[in-house]
């Protein structure tokens, strides 16, 4: 797995209007070939916040082919509007993660809906 890390400053009072926005990017990001999560940290008590938003692939070309997509400019831009200027962005490879137990809930959840649903209307 390999993620991108991406350090933003942002003014205190844009704090939540930034997470916002990233929230509000999810959906596009779930459309995209090798992503597996989204985190947002926040570094306590700095002064303007130090935020890093990480996006975890499934491979490191995963990752580079999000690069060519409009999406990832769109959620650039979205985190843009409420931060200080233009963020460290940097590549890193993931070592050590428990993805697996996040990725396949939802999946598992949707399944076994569907077969409840089948089930119900036989």
């Amino acid at each position: 797995m390999h993620a991108r890390v991406s350090q933003f400053n942002v003014a205190p009072e844009k704090l939540n209007e930034f997470a916002a926005g990233l929230y509000s990017s999810i959906p596009l990001m779930r459309q995209q070939k090798g992503f597996q999560a989204l985190l947002v940290l926040r570094v306590e008590k700095s002064d303007p916040p130090d935020v890093r938003v990480m996006t975890i692939w499934d491979t490191q070309e995963a990752l580079h082919e999000s690069e060519n997509n409009l999406y990832f400019y769109q959620t650039l831009a979205r985190a843009l509007a409420f931060a200080g200027g233009f963020p460290v962005i940097r590549e890193e490879e993931v070592m050590v993660h428990d993805f697996v137990k996040v990725a396949a809930a939802p999946a598992a959840n949707s399944a076994a809906a569907s077969a409840t649903s089948s089930a119900a209307s036989s």
